[in-house]
């Protein structure tokens, strides 16, 4: 599924599972499409989060939210790892939400 994202002068519309992650920036959010390609928009990542899908999107800290089909590992259960070696803290409160989340995709844990 789309998404049109509003920046500052245009609209960029890209697939919700190109999305590796969002981050909260104040009152305005970054979406991370890449590892050195972004879109900043005045939205906040309480609004992001709320058209993106509940099934590959999951906020585990107060100021990031991930596409969880681009998971590599966790490490600690302190920091998560996407795809091009990026790493996002997980909330000590959020860890157990993240774990489920990654259960109903339906990846088996060993």
């Amino acid at each position: 599924m789309k998404i049109a994202i509003r920046g500052y002068k245009d609209v960029t519309v890209i697939e919700q599972e190109d999305i590796l992650y969002c981050k909260a920036d104040g009152r305005y959010t970054e979406i991370f499409i890449g590892k050195d390609k972004s879109i900043l928009t005045s939205r906040l990542l309480k609004e992001i989060e709320s058209v993106l899908s509940k099934q590959s999107f999951c906020r585990i800290h107060h100021s990031y939210l991930i596409n969880l089909n681009h998971i590599t590992y966790i490490r600690d259960h302190k920091k998560l790892v996407l795809k091009d070696n990026i790493e996002i803290p997980i909330a000590k409160r959020r860890n157990k939400f993240l774990i489920s989340s990654i259960a109903n995709l339906n990846i088996s844990f060993v």
